[in-house]
């Protein structure tokens, strides 16, 4: 556009501000509407069980071979020591903040993991939650420790306890979550 001498006005060619926001508004709600029609992956909850086969629980026992320790997991490497279950095993006592219902169950339902792997990654929860149960340092590399959980529904070496215990007898809870199965309580007759 021209003005009366013949010169481009200096607002040629530029948008007007209230237009742009107009544009911007609906190039966000046409993206918005674009991404609500996508198809999506199934998403597993973050502190969820889904992923785990929670019907058997398996005890496991040996020496940590990895830590990192941090959020939103901490995560440990265990180098499996085959092992039947403590001969104090129904006996023994819950880790503070244990859920009576939950931790027994998982408790009636240990066997002795005979898996494939002889390192298996354990999926802890984060430090925060250690220390609200008890727990205010870091595992570490050569410490052993005994636990009790869920290994991974798809096979994988992930083990996801509901509860561990380390040398000295501390206990240590886990579980955050409702388990998607209750645990299945093991034959009789085990080890």
């Amino acid at each position: 556009m021209r003005n009366e001498r013949g010169n481009l006005h200096p607002d040629h060619g530029r948008m007007s501000r209230s237009r742009g926001k107009a544009l911007y508004a609906a190039v966000a709600l046409a993206a918005a509407t674009f991404l609500a029609f996508l198809p999506t992956a199934p998403v597993v909850a973050h502190h969820g069980w889904s992923s785990f086969d929670t019907r058997r629980a398996f005890y496991v026992t040996g020496t940590v071979t990895y830590v990192r320790w941090g959020n939103p997991h901490s995560e440990v490497t265990l180098r499996i020591e085959k092992a039947g279950l403590p001969a104090n095993w129904a006996a023994r006592e819950l880790p503070q903040g244990a859920d009576e219902r939950d931790g027994r169950a998982t408790m009636a339902s240990a066997r002795p993991y005979e898996g494939e792997h002889s390192e298996l990654h354990l999926v802890l929860v984060g430090p925060s939650w250690m220390e609200r149960w008890g727990l205010n340092r870091p595992l570490r590399v050569g410490e052993r420790i005994e636990a009790v959980g869920y290994v991974s529904a798809n096979g994988a070496d992930d083990l996801r306890p509901v509860m561990f215990w380390l040398a000295d007898g501390q206990g240590v809870w886990q579980q955050l979550t409702a388990f998607p199965q209750r645990p299945e309580p093991a034959p009789q007759g085990r080890d």
